[in-house]
């Protein structure tokens, strides 16, 4: 498991760190807390590892993105909904355009009317 990222944090993987981080602080769990529910479920992910992916330092894998959402009792899909609890979009920027408060992007939705308008 590489501790490192590939690249840029795209929309969802911004939505997944986000999220991680907000349910973590809602619960009061410190990352050694994560970290040893995580190695309960099968996935361990050091506190590091924890710590970069909260920064977006680090890439959520797909095995990654099952056990956290278990660790938190949620589906996958949830963990990469877009943060509902925005101020600003309420999880849902216009569509073309991004939020600049939780970087929430509208863009999908854009490229979806837009498909939808050629057929």
């Amino acid at each position: 498991m590489s501790e490192t990222s590939t690249g840029p944090l795209g929309p969802a993987g911004n939505n997944v760190r986000r999220n991680i981080r907000r349910l973590r602080e809602q619960r009061r769990w410190s990352y050694r807390e994560v970290e040893e529910r995580l190695a309960r479920a099968g996935r361990a992910i050091p506190v590091l590892g924890l710590s970069a992916i909260d920064s977006g330092e680090r890439h959520v894998d797909v095995d990654d993105l099952v056990a956290l959402a278990a660790v938190f009792g949620l589906t996958p899909g949830e963990l990469l909904e877009p943060p509902a609890d925005c101020e600003n979009c309420h999880g849902s920027p216009p569509a073309g355009f991004m939020c600049m408060e939780c970087e929430t992007s509208g863009l999908h939705e854009y490229a979806a009317a837009e498909a939808q308008a050629g057929n």
